[in-house]
């Protein structure tokens, strides 16, 4: 049972884990508002069955007015019954699934190439790939709903090959919860589908093909239910043809043709069809730019770590060997994975902002890491006949990445604390514990919200009992309005001494004011207690109050 190919994917998935759970709850630092949204959200299912909004058993989460899917909350609890509300808690389910990503890599890339040593490697690039590392460590619905669907692909061909119902069931059941998981599944799997149909209807029994048709139609279906009804509000929101960024544009040019023109000619080079397409292809080329898959990475900011990208710098050579063999030996299942890689970027392109966007590319990344693997054997192949290039080959190869692994390794320990920490939202939990202290002495506590949404960390660091939220009619962090003790102000500075400091202050006596680090207080007037700071030492807060000086009688 124990051979050398189950001893080495032994010690892939224990490289994986350790990558994954290596000081979890603290690396990346920070933690984003949306982590401890779902935090909170899974911990409130937990102990009331309701969401923060009372909601019961919802399968979408109301979350700063933007809905997203709850799958993600649900596994989570678990991971909270037995750690409690923590961040470690929160970014567990990542992690855990990020090393069953790394398993699920062997067993389709085995399943489709019938080659151990070839799955093996794609298995060990997913486990050191730097965005798999990364979003194994932080909450990553993306990362779920990626396994979701690639797992769902595996029992697809589990059903084309044993020709069994219950795999084609299973399929349908992980695909439509990876639908509310996370929203790039819903425009990504219709396609999918299709893709599928192209290559392998003719390998269908007719029994098989119907059942395909059906399977299809729910995906479709739903997929196109889910980003047009109510929850796809998002999608709405993000899509090129509700943006102002294509139609603006669009307007200054048909304006500064003026009265020079004819109007037919306005027409003809000025329209919405070459403006959007424009659009797309722009952003279909950002997916697979040199810049966003091997130098700088993507989007959100949130998931930047300094000088480090979608891949490693190392696998461009192979990657594009692997794409060269793959069309000069005329792999079957090369076509297919090539045609999923382009079809990511395709779906991705109709999203108008934070593009390129790591999240929703990490549809690609089985693909990817397949065509990179393909490229590193057929090199191997090719020069196994002289033993010492081979060998100087095989070195080569494990030297460079592990310069490229050790130097992500350093930036995401060393330099991602210290790197822009607002994206992440360090200072919150210093807030937080700050204001638990100071709060018994003081009536109300007015907190500038011009950063993030600080009620979620309120909640989730305070331990803030979900029921007694829910009575309160979940209040949010509305301006001027709050729960408690907490009021949020739209200002950064709510207890203010102007631009220069030096304005007459307005306050009020006993209550705790939570001002912008940048902010100016007077020198008067004004008790500052506390100064908390970025980790890159730059001022995140200041804690303050109105204390006025007695006038002598």
């Amino acid at each position: 049972m124990f051979n050398k190919h189950t001893i080495i994917l032994l010690f892939i998935l224990l490289i994986a884990s350790i990558l994954r759970l290596y000081q979890l709850g603290s690396i990346p630092s920070g933690f984003h508002a949306d982590e401890a949204a779902f935090g909170y959200n899974a911990y409130s299912i937990l102990l009331t069955g309701k969401d923060e909004y009372g909601k019961f058993m919802p399968l979408t989460l109301r979350s700063f007015d933007d809905y997203k899917g709850a799958i993600y909350s649900y596994i989570d609890i678990p991971f909270i019954g037995l750690f409690g509300l923590t961040e470690f808690a929160v970014r567990a389910p990542s992690a855990v699934f990020g090393v069953l990503l790394v398993f699920l890599a062997y067993m389709v890339s085995y399943k489709l190439s019938k080659e151990r040593n070839f799955a093996l490697l794609a298995a060990a690039l997913v486990a050191i790939s730097p965005i798999s590392i990364l979003l194994s460590r932080v909450q990553s619905d993306p990362l779920v709903a990626v396994f979701f669907v690639i797992l769902g692909y595996y029992f697809f061909l589990l059903w084309l090959e044993k020709d069994n119902i219950i795999y084609l069931i299973l399929n349908s059941a992980l695909w439509f919860i990876s639908f509310f998981t996370y929203a790039s599944p819903r425009v990504f799997l219709p396609v999918f589908v299709f893709i599928l149909f192209i290559f392998y209807f003719k390998k269908f029994s007719l029994k098989q093909k119907y059942s395909f048709l059906i399977l299809a139609a729910l995906v479709i279906l739903t997929g196109a239910v889910l980003i047009f009804g109510n929850s796809g509000q998002r999608f709405n929101q993000l899509n090129i043809f509700n943006t102002p960024q294509v139609m603006l544009p669009l307007e200054e040019q048909i304006r500064e043709d003026g009265t020079f023109s004819p109007i037919f000619l306005t027409r003809l080079f000025h329209n919405k069809m070459l403006d959007y397409s424009r659009y797309l292809i722009d952003n279909f080329s950002q997916y697979l730019s040199f810049n966003f898959l091997f130098i700088k990475g993507g989007l959100p900011s949130r998931e930047i770590i300094p000088n480090t990208a979608f891949l490693y710098l190392v696998e461009f050579p192979f990657l594009i060997f692997g794409l060269y063999k793959i069309f000069s030996r005329k792999i079957k299942w090369g076509y297919f994975i090539v045609l999923w890689l382009l079809a990511v970027p395709a779906v991705l392109s109709f999203a108008a902002d934070e593009t390129p966007n790591v999240h929703r590319f990490y549809l690609a990344i089985l693909p990817l890491e397949m065509i990179v693997s393909f490229g590193v054997i057929q090199l191997f192949k090719s020069i196994k006949t002289n033993k010492v290039l081979y060998l100087l080959f095989i070195i080569l190869v494990l030297v460079f990445y592990a310069q490229n692994l050790s130097y992500f390794m350093h930036q995401l320990f060393v330099h991602q604390p210290v790197h822009r920490p607002w994206n992440r939202g360090f200072a919150y939990k210093e807030m937080v514990v700050s204001l638990n202290k100071y709060s018994p002495e003081y009536k109300k506590i007015v907190i500038t919200k011009s950063l993030s949404s600080p009620y979620i960390y309120l909640l989730f660091y305070s331990i803030y009992d979900p029921k007694k939220y829910q009575q309160m009619g979940s209040p949010r962090d509305y301006e001027y309005k709050g729960f408690d003790k907490y009021i949020f102000s739209p200002n950064d500075c709510p207890l203010s001494a102007g631009e220069k400091g030096l304005d007459p202050i307005r306050g009020e006596v006993g209550v705790l004011y939570v001002n912008k680090g940048d902010c100016l207080l007077p020198k008067y007037d004004v008790k500052l207690l506390k100064t908390i700071k970025w980790k890159d030492g730059s001022s995140a807060f200041k804690l303050a109050e109105y204390k006025p000086k007695k006038k002598n009688k």
